[in-house]
């Protein structure tokens, strides 16, 4: 299989044919919608959850409250998680991400010797 094929296959679920197009066509990729947020009460977190099992991944940052709260929310989300079957990744202290089930989350560490500007 060649590069374009397994990229398509990436985004979508068909099966990509091999053969040659004498045309453009258009072809219906597969997307995720992230959810970035910051709850600032326990109220908010009951959007997220409905989001995470409609399939969609959140991206939950815990700047906004205290230690108490933080507890509160990351047991309810995590609780959710486990019924969808969801991954929860740790991106920093402060951050999580719940994805759906059908995302791979693979995370690499930072190299230290490489700088962004060369």
């Amino acid at each position: 299989m060649d590069f374009k094929n397994s990229a398509l296959r990436f985004f979508t679920e068909e099966e990509v044919e091999e053969d040659r197009f004498d045309r453009p066509r258009m072809l219906k990729a597969g997307h995720l919608n992230i959810l970035v947020r910051t709850p600032k009460s326990f109220a908010d977190v009951r959007e997220y959850a409905d989001s995470l099992m409609a399939g969609n991944a959140i991206m939950v940052s815990f700047d906004a409250v205290d230690l108490a709260m933080r507890n509160r929310i990351f047991d309810y989300l995590n609780g959710v998680g486990y019924i969808v079957g969801a991954q929860i990744s740790r991106i920093n202290d402060d951050l999580l991400l719940y994805a759906p089930s059908k995302v791979e989350i693979s995370k690499e560490a930072p190299s230290k010797s490489r700088s962004f500007f060369g």
